[in-house]
């Protein structure tokens, strides 16, 4: 889960002051990249701006390891707002990137340096837990987001497709009809030239489509 070493500047500021030590989050989602940080206010980093959740934001326990197993963490944010749970609520976010960079800031709170992809992965899992607005209990959104290793270790989805389907997306394509050809006789056998034709957008109109030498 760990990308990148974490430098003496690092750990300086961790011991001197742990506010001093903030997480830049940029999460991907289907309207687009959502950017913010678990300080206050708006701060800009590698050019980007980010909003500051302060208390509201909250980012879960997670390790580094040498081997090749994958690891998860989990972001949280605290909403009391029903109209602003309802906008999260209706982006899709599973399977979208999400990047979390490590950020220190100096003894005047400036940014003093950053370390960038600590976390580097992709949104696996979203938890809503409802909240009270009469009582004042936020709602709380948690995304579960999975390392890379996680992501290539998930098998690909191969697309099957058959004749009827070639026919529906161009009609009147004869691939498969060449696929026969070449499966069932040795290469040196194929004819020079093989004519498929058809009226759809898979069809070349008659000409000679297919060169096999």
């Amino acid at each position: 889960m760990i990308e990148r070493v974490i430098t003496p500047t690092m750990v300086a500021a961790a011991k001197a002051n742990p506010s001093r030590l903030l997480a830049f989050a940029e999460i991907n989602t289907s309207s687009g990249w959502v950017r913010v940080h678990s300080g206050h206010g708006e701060r800009v980093y590698n050019g980007q701006t980010y909003l500051g959740m302060g208390e509201f934001a909250g980012i879960g326990q997670f390790t580094e390891n040498a081997d090749t197993s994958n690891n998860r963490v989990t972001l949280s944010l605290k909403v009391l707002d029903p109209s602003l749970l309802a906008e999260v609520m209706n982006e899709s976010l599973n399977g979208y990137e999400c990047f979390v960079h490590l950020v220190a800031l100096d003894e005047h709170r400036r940014i003093a340096e950053g370390v960038d992809y600590v976390i580097d992965g992709d949104v696996v899992d979203v938890k809503v837990e409802e909240g009270s607005l009469e009582k004042q209990i936020p709602s709380v959104i948690s995304l579960v987001v999975g390392d890379w290793i996680e992501r290539w270790a998930t098998p690909a989805e191969a697309a099957k497709t058959t004749d009827a389907d070639q026919q529906h997306l161009f009609p009147g394509d004869r691939f498969f009809d060449l696929v026969e050809i070449v499966a069932g006789s040795p290469a040196n056998t194929l004819p020079v030239k093989t004519n498929y034709s058809g009226s759809g957008r898979g069809a070349m109109g008659g000409d000679p489509v297919r060169r096999l030498k």
